[in-house]
């Protein structure tokens, strides 16, 4: 059976006109989308308010893992250990794919600027091998991040010449259980920080709370004054859910480990650049703001 929790590298180009340009991601996951108690309406409101708030054009959205419920990896290892049979799982594997192509129905202003989407602790194992994330990224055609990715946004200007773009590393993963108090949140994405130190953008999911924590990291470099010292801001996430707890008689699982509800909603990032011209020195800038 595939290990679910794989690491891949990727990139992305993002064409823009010029250095006024703000580009702006999207990070989403965990919606649960087969749920009953998936907030449907919020998560509709997200993608409308994805589309009237913010320039289409230089628009682009990341996807964390946990699209539907349906199964997590331990569940789906129980169910194929049971000895069902060939059509039993074949008819499994059918209705995810059915679900997949009314996401696709539902996702269908991302088609064609999805940097990636990240496979999550629920995903099926279809009957050709891959699983349920994987078939989502392929209807979408989009790069499947894994589990764990490290992936090169790049914007490139057609008004400046910059070779290979300018970068802006991001660190994505579905992630770990942070606990239930803040700061236990905030050090689990802060583990991605020591495994790959250059990135400004450190993503997980899985847990479901949201936030947005700004951390200033000061490099050395080199300059024709001597030693400089440059200050890079980096951000540290946990991408939010779309599944509501503590409905009226229903149960769920916050409500038996006494969790307490997520705040539901998406992470908005802005990617932009601006020239910075001192004591002779001509230096492009890379600045990235978060709005919850």
């Amino acid at each position: 059976m595939k290990h679910l929790s794989h690491f891949k590298t990727a990139s992305f180009d993002i064409e823009v006109p010029n250095l006024d340009t703000k580009v702006t991601i999207w990070i989403f996951g965990d919606v649960h989308r087969d749920l009953p108690n998936c907030d449907v309406d919020r998560w509709h409101w997200f993608l409308k308010r994805a589309k009237q708030e913010t320039d289409l054009e230089h628009t682009y959205y990341v996807g964390m893992g946990d699209y539907h419920d349906f199964a997590s990896a331990r569940e789906g290892v129980k169910l194929r250990t049971m000895g069902m049979h060939d059509q039993s799982l074949e008819m499994l594997s059918e209705m995810v794919q059915k679900r997949n192509r009314a996401f696709c129905t539902e996702i269908a202003q991302m088609r064609g600027k999805l940097i990636g989407l990240v496979g999550g602790n629920h995903t099926w194992i279809l009957e050709n091998g891959i699983t349920a994330d994987e078939d989502l990224a392929n209807r979408m055609a989009c790069q499947y991040l894994g589990w764990l990715s490290y992936v090169n946004v790049r914007l490139k200007f057609a008004s400046r010449q910059t070779l290979g773009g300018v970068a802006f590393p991001f660190v994505l993963c579905h992630g770990l259980g942070g606990g239930r108090v803040l700061g236990s949140q905030v050090r689990k994405v802060e583990d991605l920080f020591h495994i790959f130190p250059d990135a400004m953008v450190y993503a997980m999911g899985h847990d479901h709370s949201r936030g947005a924590w700004p951390q200033s990291r000061l490099f050395g470099t080199h300059s024709k004054n001597g030693v400089k010292l440059k200050q890079v801001r980096q951000f540290y996430i946990r991408s939010g859910s779309f599944m509501k707890s503590y409905q009226d008689d229903e149960s769920a699982y916050p409500v038996g480990k006494l969790m307490r509800p997520a705040d539901l909603g998406a992470i908005r990032l802005e990617l932009s650049c601006h020239r910075s011209t001192k004591n002779g020195e001509d230096e492009l800038i890379k600045d990235i703001e978060a709005r919850i």
